[in-house]
């Protein structure tokens, strides 16, 4: 049995259920008053509200807002180059996740937990590398993997946090599918409750296109540091089909107060942005984030 294959949950659910106070306490801020009392009804019922209501955005056909049928065999780009790690595996799902040091990349653990083999994009068309799971915890849904040397890395920085954002504009960086995975991280723009980061809540949530394959993407702020981890969507159908309210493009992501613990119990390095970084320009921001974030890729 591979290390992946021992640390592997029994089922999606079983790692990824969120704290339904702390979930709602979260949604209800960014909901319209009428929309909030039926989420709430709709949650402490018993209903299908509770883990269905939450779509995890790793792009396979176990994933997002497509459960149904097997699991899916995702198209390999022509002329790709793959480490001898994967040869005769298939890669059933992509997600996203960054460098945060030399060769220590952090992504969600619903990512990489269920894989025989892992690889690391490096946004060059066709071009992996090797990784492994060094530390992974499925109840924060984290996870550091050690991947080989790769050209062009300049690793991410959180932002401390002591340091309150100048504004509500933040993006999500990663690899979201469209129909098939991407090959270029790409740059979404989100908004951010900038009192839910200076709290203690372990996740906080976002208004934003959110897809599947962006799960393990950064959360960034206009100095491009790192403010959470995109981990799960509010699941659109489940929500209107057990409440008739419409709540589209929230997602959730992973505070950075539970980075640091997660990091910190287990010795990982990271950086903590300086306080005094100008802000970028959404172009240039993108340009930063191509130094540190990477497609993660699940071979079986």
């Amino acid at each position: 049995m591979s290390a992946f294959d021992a640390q592997s949950p029994k089922s999606l659910s079983d790692v990824r259920t969120l704290e339904e106070g702390e979930l709602v306490s979260v949604i209800v801020r960014r909901l319209t008053l009428c929309g909030a009392v039926l989420f709430l009804a709709a949650w402490g019922s018993g209903t299908s509200g509770g883990v269905g209501a939450l779509s995890f955005p790793q792009a396979s056909a176990k994933e997002g807002l497509a459960h149904e049928g097997t699991v899916g065999v995702l198209p390999v780009q022509p002329g790709s180059s793959h480490p001898t790690a994967v040869a005769g595996l298939r890669r059933l799902g992509t997600g996203s996740g960054f460098f945060i040091s030399a060769g220590r990349v952090l992504t969600n653990f619903h990512v990489v937990g269920n894989c025989k083999a892992l690889t690391v994009g490096n946004n060059v068309e066709g071009r992996e590398a090797s990784a492994s799971l060094v530390v992974g915890d499925p109840v924060v849904d984290l996870a550091v993997l050690s991947a080989d040397a790769m050209e062009d890395v300049s690793p991410a920085r959180f932002q401390a946090l002591s340091v309150t954002p100048a504004s509500d504009r933040f993006a999500v960086v990663g690899y979201p599918e469209h129909g098939l995975p991407v090959l270029v991280a790409e740059l979404d723009e989100v908004t951010v409750y900038v009192p839910d980061l200076m709290s203690d809540l372990r996740r906080f949530n976002f208004n934003g296109d959110v897809r599947r394959g962006n799960s393990g993407g950064p959360v960034l702020d206009a100095t491009a540091a790192v403010v959470g981890v995109v981990t799960a969507q509010l699941n659109t159908p489940e929500i209107y089909r057990t409440t008739g309210v419409l709540v589209d493009d929230v997602g959730l992501a992973i505070s950075n107060r539970t980075v640091f613990d997660f990091l910190r119990a287990n010795q990982i390095e990271f950086e903590v942005a300086a306080a005094s970084e100008p802000s970028r320009s959404l172009d240039l921001l993108l340009d930063e984030a191509h130094g540190f974030v990477r497609q993660i890729g699940c071979w079986r």
